[in-house]
């Protein structure tokens, strides 16, 4: 079943499931399971939010069952804290992009779709609901066909993209969607950068696009026919998502004059692009 269809949880009612299930010492029992988290549907033979939850963690293999249904977390969420949202979060991306040794799951196909062309956008300027989207965009995809199939995934969508860090709300109009991936960006530059040690800025955009394939310039962005001119050209995307990192003070920007192959961010504020040789993780404690 699709991510972006009912009855799919939204993400949050998934964490409370995987939540429960990283507390415990062992596997769980599907019954206990529902006596803790739904208790008032224990007498109904209705499959509800558990059932559906536990089906699309099994779809993404991020959790899996034995033959007396008792159920434990798999791949990215093996040996998740209950109390650590941060990777849940990383993992559930991972599961969803194809990532750690995870398959990219046909579930996650219209998923990916959207994504795709949401960070094909520029959130520096834009920001989008639904019949905006549906007067606007439903045809941006290079393939030429629906971006959503219909109305009912869009609000699936925002809720799936802000829970993985691909996308935000407007924080200035309501109930608008900004296709912002900072905190994924963030993620990944505190996964894979050392603290205050330069690294040079297209190997950090190569390494972005590789964890976030679903951004321009990354192999699933590309699949679906969004091109960039070359790798050093910077999406608005991932230039947004930078360069809100440099104002929060928890990363640094540097271009060296010398320098011979800097990338290409897109930045509103100025007439030319801004050039960038070098990006040093700054650490959170300095933030």
């Amino acid at each position: 079943m699709a991510l972006l269809n009912t009855p799919v949880p939204y993400p949050g009612e998934i964490w409370v499931v995987v939540r429960f299930l990283a507390a415990q010492s062992g596997p769980v029992a599907y019954d206990t399971l529902r006596a803790f988290l739904e208790p008032h549907t224990r007498s109904s033979k209705n499959l509800a939010t558990v059932h559906y939850a536990l089906s699309t963690l099994r779809s993404l293999g991020l959790a899996h069952d034995s033959e007396d249904q008792k159920w434990t977390l798999a791949g990215c969420l093996t040996s998740l804290r209950p109390d650590d949202y941060w990777a849940f979060q990383a993992g559930l991306r991972s599961a969803v992009l194809g990532l750690r040794g995870h398959r990219p799951a046909e579930t996650a196909d219209d998923l990916r779709r959207a994504l795709a062309w949401s960070l094909s956008r520029d959130p520096f300027t834009e920001s989008f609901n639904w019949a905006l989207v549906d007067s606007q965009h439903q045809k941006d995809a290079p393939d030429g066909e629906l971006v959503f199939v219909n109305d009912t995934r869009w609000s699936p969508f925002t809720t799936w993209a802000t829970a993985l860090g691909l996308g935000a709300s407007a924080p200035h109009v309501a109930q608008r969607y900004v296709p912002d991936c900072t905190c994924a960006v963030r993620q990944v530059i505190t996964e894979h950068l050392s603290p205050g040690a330069p690294a040079d800025a297209l190997s950090v955009i190569r390494l972005l696009r590789e964890q976030i394939p679903v951004v321009p310039g990354g192999a699933l962005s590309e699949d679906l026919g969004y091109l960039l001119r070359d790798e050093r050209t910077v999406g608005t995307a991932i230039s947004f998502a930078l360069m809100r990192g440099e104002h929060e003070k928890w990363l640094v920007m540097n271009n060296d004059s010398d320098a011979k192959q800097p990338v290409k961010l897109h930045d509103p504020d100025r007439l030319s692009v801004r050039l960038c040789s070098s990006i040093t993780r700054q650490e959170f404690a300095d933030v």
